[in-house]
């Protein structure tokens, strides 16, 4: 007895298919839309239900229309454009923009990805898009862009205070100490000399004692600017503490260093003589000025503050 050959299987047919496909579309978390490039202003022609989850407005509100109803004046037309570009161009694209949902305009972050579809003759024609709402993910990201931001802040200001005088906002010693070994290295190449002045003020006990604390700050901050006005941009001026400021003279002739930094006190001694108004009267006050240079006097920051401060209180003896 022959058996008769057996059929072979048949595949499903292309409704079977189509059926499965638009049921898969239907439970994925993504939304998924195809838009038509070929119909005037390039519509939506199929959306699932995420996507009207999404969008916030059922399908039979977004069918027809151009997915731009998506976005407002503050999605990023920088995004925007670079998705028309590769529109234009037939080619995918993935952006993360910020979108708004339903009739009260949410606003949610869509990462979207954007794939063309092609005929047989290879024209584009169709364009699908998968979407995602990334808010939570954005949102994070941004608060910790922001929590970075402040922490640089809190740093920058912690390092701030540790550098610089709270009163007159000067370097402070460690700072100048810093520059000064600085200049100190560069002068050991180059050839040149570093000048140290150490300031303190005559006279400022008294009026400190007279008009108070507060007016002995405004006379620090006013003497400060005082000292920096008569300096080279590439000065340094510090506040040492009390009524003491140094000053560092870098890139000086090693040849007249010590006549350099002895005119630049004698320009700063007159500046702070100068009268100044406070608490409605007239003070004066005067300075007593030691001056150093390196490497002669030191080859390194407490070597010439030393010098300094000792041709500092001959100075100060001498006045008084």
């Amino acid at each position: 007895m022959t058996t008769a050959p057996r059929t072979p299987a048949r595949a499903a047919p292309g409704s079977a298919v189509e059926g499965l496909l638009h049921r898969a579309l239907a439970a994925t978390a993504s939304g998924v839309v195809i838009v038509d490039l070929l119909a005037p202003d390039q519509p939506l022609v199929y959306v699932n239900h995420a996507f009207e989850e999404l969008a916030g407005f059922p399908r039979e509100e977004v069918l027809g229309r151009n997915c731009r109803f998506l976005q407002s004046p503050d999605s990023d037309l920088a995004a925007v454009a670079r998705i028309r570009e590769a529109v234009d161009a037939g080619l995918e694209c993935r952006e993360t923009l910020l979108n708004h949902r339903g009739p009260d305009r949410t606003p949610w972050w869509n990462e979207l990805h954007l794939a063309p579809v092609t005929d047989p003759a290879g024209r584009v024609v169709q364009y699908i898009g998968v979407q995602n709402d990334v808010t939570v993910r954005v949102e994070a990201g941004r608060r910790l862009a922001r929590e970075q931001d402040r922490t640089r802040q809190y740093l920058a200001r912690i390092e701030q205070l540790a550098y610089t005088d709270p009163l007159t906002e000067l370097p402070n010693r460690r700072r100048l100490q810093e520059e000064v070994e600085l200049a100190l290295g560069e002068a050991a190449t180059t050839g040149t000399a570093t000048g140290l002045l150490f300031v303190d003020l005559d006279g400022f006990k008294a009026v400190n004692d007279r008009f108070g604390h507060a007016a002995g700050d405004q006379l620090l901050v006013a003497v400060s600017r005082r000292l920096r006005g008569g300096l080279r941009r590439t000065d340094l001026l510090a506040r040492l503490g009390g009524d003491e400021f140094l000053v560092a003279l870098p890139g000086l002739d090693p040849r007249s260093a010590p006549e350099e930094a002895a005119a630049v006190a004698a320009q700063l001694a007159e500046l702070v003589r100068a009268p100044l108004q406070l608490c409605g009267e007239t003070v004066h006050v005067g300075a007593s000025i030691g001056c150093a240079t390196g490497p002669v006097d030191g080859v390194d920051f407490a070597g010439l503050l030393h010098a300094a401060d000792q041709r500092m209180y001959r100075a100060k003896h001498l006045v008084g």
